[in-house]
């Protein structure tokens, strides 16, 4: 197992938990020149090395403004479309858990990612970096407001934690926006898979605490826990709700969608991520059996256009190849 490897439950319905830490070193400016980025960088990354348990876990690497490499790590979920595009730094685990973006909006963004549903042990795991940084680099902060980031937004705990939760019936059934309104009720906001902005595709949505300010961070993630139970249950009731009132039908789209991944010869990212999400419904309603939704999870990031390379058949062509292996042993229950 890997260092910063964390997992939790709900893996049929939640993909992955995600907690992020805005902080601004003291001393510095909110808005940095470039070599002050890279002077952010170095000593942040120097401070990991200090540590002999976790300094060899780290590496530090250059982003490339609108580089492929950048485009790649959005899809992983490693920096945010903002870095990618503007460019700066990236301090990185090698299992990928945790990553600490310099050149952002922030000094620094410091991330932890887990499968399943785990934000509370994310925010562990990043209180812990975050202390050891601090130790050495003092934060921008204030006994009255909490850490200063920024965005007012942000600040207070600089907490934005995320839940990646699947939930095709309900946007099949037309029951997100009340999905919506609820989670905005608890102060949490629900979005497309890449946050603000982006759209659900294949039933992918992220939900995330709005509230930085006036909680701490351990209850504003309770907070986000419960909320998401909360429509992880709603999401299983419309499925049964659907498989109550076609159940042939709805075992004909899964098996489809199952078949297409293990045959097909060519496939496009639309079909591909719609039938990962067919199949995840089929594993967690017991009617497939034979792969880890974990698995399809990872799947459905590594089979985006910018993951692969070629000209676009090529791309739909190693898609599909990619598919076939995972999907060789479903078994139909």
């Amino acid at each position: 197992m890997s260092m910063f490897e964390i997992h939790g439950g709900f893996t049929g319905l939640a993909a992955s938990s995600r907690v992020r830490l805005a902080r601004n070193l003291k001393g510095y400016p909110f808005r940095l020149t470039d070599a002050q980025h890279q002077e952010i960088a170095d000593k942040v990354f120097a401070t990991l090395q200090s540590n002999p348990t976790i300094g060899p876990e780290f590496e530090k690497k250059q982003i490339i403004p609108r580089s492929t490499e950048a485009s790649q790590l959005v899809e992983e979920h490693l920096i945010s479309p903002e870095l990618a595009q503007n460019g700066g730094w990236l301090i990185v685990s090698k299992d990928g858990g945790v990553s600490i973006m310099v050149g952002e909006e922030d000094h620094l963004r410091l991330q932890v990612i887990g499968t399943g549903l785990c934000p509370k042990e994310c925010l562990e795991t990043a209180n812990r970096i975050a202390a050891l940084i601090e130790a050495a680099l003092p934060f921008a902060y204030d006994e009255r407001l909490g850490y200063l980031t920024a965005c007012p937004t942000n600040v207070g705990t600089g907490l934005r934690a995320s839940i990646m939760l699947h939930l095709p019936m309900l946007t099949a059934t037309n029951s997100m926006s009340r999905m919506v309104g609820y989670a905005g009720s608890r102060g949490c906001a629900v979005r497309g898979a890449y946050g603000e902005g982006s759209k659900a595709v294949g039933g992918f949505y992220q939900i995330s605490n709005q509230v930085t300010l006036g909680a701490s961070a351990a209850e504003l993630t309770d907070k986000l826990v419960e909320t998401a139970t909360t429509i992880i249950d709603a999401e299983k009731k419309a499925r049964e709700q659907v498989r109550s009132q076609n159940e042939a039908g709805l075992r004909d789209r899964i098996y489809r969608a199952a078949g297409t991944l293990r045959s097909a010869y060519l496939i496009e990212t639309a079909e591909a991520i719609q039938c990962i999400s067919d199949v995840l419904i089929g594993l967690q309603m017991g009617m497939l059996s034979g792969i880890d939704p974990q698995k399809l999870y990872t799947l459905e990031q590594r089979i985006r256009p910018a993951m692969l390379t070629g000209a676009p058949q090529e791309r739909d062509q190693k898609r599909a190849a990619m598919l076939r292996e995972a999907a060789q042993n479903i078994r139909f229950a």
